[in-house]
């Protein structure tokens, strides 16, 4: 989890069709756009490069006004204005369908009438196929269309014919001017055939792309699906896995859903499945929640939490520096009632640092603590047993380890996340961890053997005494001499007092002040869709979801 502002759910509930309608008014606004490009295009070229066809003529003078580019502008203006009057994404299809019909009907009047005697395939074949390629709708619309010009054909050329002496006249001259024995309405039924024809073929190719793009969109759409949850982008990785935003299909609920490395060994699916196990008998409010856990087709494990936005104790202090000593007090207490409850418990975390630290908003209320990853999490009394722990191997993070897990002798116990929230607390007031050494070995043998710098000795602001003693004592080598306790290590935090204390109110002028977190979502506007009451396991493959 990595700051993010939060924009709300970008489809109606989430199921492929709401996706599609809400991509669908984007894509037509850039149909309808392309579309004006090209009638300006070309009423330009008609008015300063007249054709040389032959049998380019108007013998319908007196209904032109009714064709040629300006025709197309005006259709197409109406088209983007009732996008932008009707945001109903609903109705998007229907404006969609009723502009492109409209401007087939322009392209075929526009040729049958006026260019009788060509093959006017161009302004037909782009507006099919634009309409296939860009607008993510059901074929069922491109086979309605490819069939609204082949009637058009069938129609218009032989009402032309009966109605109008100067169509007729037309097509006489054009028999005697091409020198065959066809007479007039011979050629004109010539003609009607090669339209219908050439509707036909190019109705039912823009069908066949309209299907295998709308094919391509829903296997997409699929493969964004983790049950009941539907992916949206990827915010994290780590060395067991890959972490999504997400919503729930139904509750449009922001979830992080957190996926096992397909590739993952044994050992890392046991802590996998441990962490889930774990965490998920935790309810205090510090710490993180687990929602939901499942299994993709490929047996890969995944979990979904409470989506964070926010940051977190690395990045916060990297960006603005050393945390004032009364903030820090006021987030450590908070970390300091998680680890009490998990202590109770008998689990210890092994590997509380910075990053696993993360500063929110919940409820309103700014600065709000969730302790995260209990990957390496340890149940004392079981874990043992469990086969996951083994000799040789040091778990947590180099930086903030304790002296006892680098040593691995004795039993590792709440006291161990004591002394790593101790390293927290000296990085959060001072930017720096108590020991900095070029490699890893050299920060172990730092753990167990240098006492640390005291952090008024280091930090660039004032700490006062008091918490630079409890910090100490957090770090101090032997175990029986730190706070025995989390909830110890709460009372003689709650003991400190500053001239000003941290305040929910200060906590919230800070956060508007960096204007980080967005608004809090309000009002949802999904609705129940079948697909998703109906709980489909939808197929995934974990390895195209970063992509």
């Amino acid at each position: 989890m990595i700051e993010r502002a939060i924009s709300g759910p970008t489809t109606a509930g989430g199921s492929f069709e709401d996706e599609q309608q809400e991509f669908a008014w984007k894509r037509c606004r850039l149909l309808f756009l392309a579309g004006l490009a090209v009638a300006a295009l070309g009423g330009t070229i008609n008015v300063f490069v007249p054709s040389g066809d032959p049998g380019v003529v108007s013998p319908l003078t007196r209904f032109e006004w009714a064709s040629g580019a300006w025709a197309h502008v005006v259709s197409l203006i109406i088209g983007l204005g009732l996008l932008y009057l009707r945001r109903d994404h609903s109705k998007v299809y229907s404006i969609a369908f009723g502009i492109v019909s409209i401007n087939v009907v322009l392209v075929i009047y526009n040729g049958v009438a006026f260019h009788p005697a060509t093959e006017t395939y161009f302004g037909l074949s782009l507006l099919l196929f634009l309409s296939a390629a860009l607008i993510p709708w059901r074929p069922a619309f491109q086979i309605s269309l490819g069939a609204l010009a082949v009637v058009m054909f069938l129609l218009l050329g032989g009402v032309l014919y009966a109605v109008f002496p100067e169509y007729r006249s037309f097509w006489a001259e054009y028999a005697r001017a091409s020198g065959g024995t066809a007479n007039a309405a011979d050629l004109m039924r010539s003609q009607t055939i090669w339209g219908v024809t050439g509707s036909v073929i190019l109705g039912g190719t823009s069908a066949l792309v309209s299907q295998t793009l709308y094919s391509l969109r829903k296997t997409a759409h699929r493969a964004k699906r983790l049950g009941k949850y539907l992916i949206r982008e990827e915010i994290g990785k780590g060395g067991m896995g890959q972490v999504f935003f997400a919503q729930h299909s139904l509750m449009c609920r922001p979830t992080a859903v957190k996926v096992m490395a397909a590739d993952g060994d044994s050992i890392a699916l046991a802590r996998f499945e441990r962490e889930i196990k774990l965490s998920a008998t935790l309810t205090h409010p510090n710490t993180i929640t687990i929602y939901d856990v499942g299994r993709t087709p490929e047996r890969s494990l995944y979990y979904a939490m409470e989506y964070l936005e926010g940051l977190d104790l690395e990045v916060m202090v990297e960006r603005f520096g050393p945390i004032r000593p009364e903030r820090a007090v006021f987030i450590l207490k908070q970390v300091c009632g998680s680890l009490a409850e998990a202590h109770s418990r008998d689990i210890v975390h092994r590997d509380i640092k910075p990053s696993n630290i993360f500063v929110t908003r919940r409820g309103g209320i700014y600065d709000y603590v969730k302790v995260l990853d209990f990957g390496l999490a340890k149940q004392i009394t079981a874990d043992t047993a469990s086969g996951i722990t083994q000799t040789g191997i040091v778990f947590g993070t180099p930086r903030y380890l304790a002296p006892e897990t680098v040593l691995g002798s004795g039993e590792v116990d709440g006291r161990a996340d004591i002394y790593n929230l101790g390293g927290v607390a000296y990085w959060m007031v001072t930017g720096q961890p108590p020991f900095e050494a070029a490699s890893s070995v050299e920060l172990l043998v730092d753990h167990v053997k240098t006492p640390p710098r005291p952090p008024s000795e280091v930090s660039e602001i004032s700490i006062p005494s008091e918490l630079e003693a409890i910090i100490l004592k957090c770090l101090d080598k032997k175990p029986d001499d730190r706070f025995q306790t989390a909830t110890e290590l709460e009372d003689a935090l709650d003991a400190l007092s500053f001239a000003e204390p941290w305040t929910k109110k200060l906590a919230e002028k800070w956060w508007d002040l960096h204007g980080i977190l967005g608004d809090e979502p309000h009002d949802c506007d999904c609705f129940f869709h079948e697909e998703a009451v109906s709980g489909e396991e939808r197929p995934v493959v974990v390895a195209d979801l970063s992509n």
